[in-house]
């Protein structure tokens, strides 16, 4: 960082951060296919629809959303919700979410693996998941992927990507308006 003197310079390093970091990650995955989204439910709010939506991010690879919009019709700019490290997953944020589509967003929280609906070591016979809550859930899906030359991280990146994609493919949001928060 020392080295960094010009615009220039920080370009180079910028390059330089982003090969090494998505060299740690095993790249990203390259797959940009159909979603296949289906909407599995509804719930009529004051002012609001929450949609209950499914998709995939890779073939097979399902992200369980919550879709958050105005009870009007339109197009509004679009926001992707993303979960902090909770075992509910998308619900965490439910509350900002209504608020932001009471006042003319449209809001996407979806689920990570290992929060939610993702939750990924679940066992009925403890009701629970076995390996506690979702940043034990993050590091054992972390530990399995190294285990294959992997990092788990890709996969978080990835299915905000697909998130994103999903955001921008509805027909109430304009895609040219999205941001995010989380």
């Amino acid at each position: 960082m020392a080295s960094v003197r010009s615009i220039a310079d920080a370009e180079r390093r910028k390059r330089h951060v982003r090969e090494t970091m998505l060299s740690l990650l095993g790249g990203l995955p390259d797959y940009n296919g159909p979603l296949n989204p289906r909407i599995t439910g509804r719930i009529r709010a004051d002012g609001y629809v929450i949609e209950k939506v499914i998709f995939e991010s890779l073939p097979g690879f399902y992200i369980t959303a919550n879709l958050y919009r105005p009870a009007e019709g339109g197009r509004y700019l679009g926001i992707l919700l993303q979960a902090g490290h909770t075992q509910e997953g998308k619900p965490e944020g439910q509350r900002l979410a209504a608020n932001l589509a009471v006042k003319g967003f449209v809001v996407l929280a979806f689920d990570p693996v290992g929060q939610g609906e993702r939750e990924q070591t679940y066992d009925p016979r403890v009701d629970g998941a076995l390996a506690g809550w979702s940043v034990p859930e993050h590091i054992q899906a972390g530990a399995q992927s190294m285990l294959v030359g992997e990092s788990v991280a890709r996969y978080f990146i990835h299915d905000a990507k697909r998130s994103l994609d999903y955001l921008a493919s509805r027909p109430e949001v304009d895609p040219a308006r999205l941001g995010a928060v989380g």
